[in-house]
């Protein structure tokens, strides 16, 4: 078994590549991003940012639904925010700069991990189904993105879409 230290040089040494097939990157131009989340039960991205609150199609990557108004007023620390648009009605639970969570699995077993071989530093790695760990398998870890620190990284509740948010935003979907 290698030790901590060749691990972590394993992964320190690791540069971002795109997620593999059945994965497609979907560019996005938003920034300011404090917290992201999924409405549950959708596909649909709900953005937090500086600027208000946001709804996009991960799909398509267009913003479907934008307010320069949200509920987190007074709030110092949230981790929901009332829906907009297609989404009103609904809290959506948020991940980002004060905490929260998104879910690191899919129903067919991918997964997607934040890792510190370099702490303060972090890198997002995909797991595909039935890979090992990064930390038992450093060599086999897709890094899928390495350069600013991250707010959050998740997939929606069907799994056909993953987020890795900073300040700017990153999504991959597949079918």
């Amino acid at each position: 078994m290698p030790s901590l230290a060749d691990i972590r040089a394993a992964l320190r040494a690791k540069t971002a590549v795109e997620p593999p097939a059945p994965w497609r990157d979907r560019p996005m131009r938003t920034g300011g991003i404090t917290a992201v989340g999924f409405a549950p039960g959708s596909d649909l991205l709900v953005v937090l940012s500086h600027n208000g609150v946001g709804v996009i199609d991960p799909f398509t990557a267009r913003t479907i639904a934008r307010s320069d108004e949200d509920d987190t007023y007074g709030d110092h620390y949230p981790v929901a925010v009332a829906g907009i648009g297609p989404v009103a009605g609904m809290r959506i639970p948020l991940a980002g700069l004060w905490g929260g969570g998104l879910r690191t699995f899919t129903p067919d077993r991918w997964r997607v991990a934040v890792i510190a071989p370099d702490w303060p530093g972090e890198k997002v790695a995909l797991i595909p189904p039935g890979a090992a760990d990064p930390a038992d398998d450093p060599e086999s870890a897709l890094i899928i993105h390495d350069d600013d620190p991250i707010r959050a990284a998740g997939f929606s509740d069907s799994g056909r879409v993953l987020v890795v948010a900073t300040s700017r935003l990153s999504l991959w979907t597949r079918d």
